[in-house]
């Protein structure tokens, strides 16, 4: 995947924002939350739709067969781990990183 060659001025602002609260706090939801809005509207590859998509993963599961439903959810599981090992090893580097700035 390419990135965008600069990062919106709101982006860098953001992200600054987000290492400085990585100091004070384990996990700066808000200031993360505020990052992501601002990384969404950079491209439009970015905008994803959290608050749709429960609801169309639910319709996709239960248009399949009940073998191929079980086959789904465990690849659905499958994906959420790797999100969620994703998302930790960003809060670790980016931990690593605000303790390098101190």
């Amino acid at each position: 995947m390419t990135h965008p060659s600069e990062p919106t001025l709101e982006v860098r602002q953001r992200a600054d924002a987000l290492a400085r609260r990585l100091a004070e706090s384990e996990r700066p939801i808000a200031e993360l939350e505020a990052l992501l809005d601002a990384v969404r509207a950079l491209d439009p590859r970015f905008r994803f739709d959290l608050e749709g998509r429960p609801g169309a993963i639910e319709a996709v599961r239960l248009a399949l067969p009940t073998m191929e439903r079980d086959l789904f959810d465990a690849v659905m599981e499958d994906h959420a781990c790797e999100v969620a090992a994703l998302a930790e090893a960003l809060w670790q580097v980016a931990a690593a990183m605000a303790r390098g700035r101190q």
